[in-house]
């Protein structure tokens, strides 16, 4: 009993670490996203896929967004600017390596940052990967 106990509060301890430092706690895409952290503006995470697949799904779903337009896509930088509605979005993929990339996706609204909503898109790209 005691010891089930201390994994009860190291448990609680590791997850109010991940939501006081700034992280939400990744309970989708086991398989997919490896790592993930959420800044002022932006969401980022390790992929586990190639390249290509990133860049297309990425692309994808800009692409199903009603009002976004693409601004600039740039493949071999990896990145893409939209605007959707009235919030710029970034989307910048590196390669990490052959079959696992970092995706960050940020937005601002008026120079502000919407981290929200680069999570919401970050999340989008993810589930087409699953």
């Amino acid at each position: 009993m005691h010891l089930n106990l201390n994994k009860t509060i190291l448990i609680i301890a590791v997850i109010l670490s991940f939501i006081g430092g700034g992280c939400a706690p990744l309970l989708i895409g086991v398989g997919v996203l490896t790592g993930y952290t959420l800044s002022n503006d932006s969401a980022t995470g390790n992929v586990k896929v190639t390249y290509r697949e990133l860049w297309d799904i990425s692309r994808e779903v800009l692409d199903k967004i009603e009002d976004a337009e693409i601004l600039e896509s740039n493949e071999s930088k990896g990145i893409i600017k939209a605007k959707i509605a009235e919030i710029d979005l970034t989307i910048k993929i590196d390669s990490i390596e052959k079959n696992e990339q970092r995706l960050r996706v940020a937005a601002r609204k008026y120079f502000l940052p919407k981290p929200q909503y680069a999570q919401k898109i970050f999340f989008k790209i993810i589930k087409e990967l699953e």
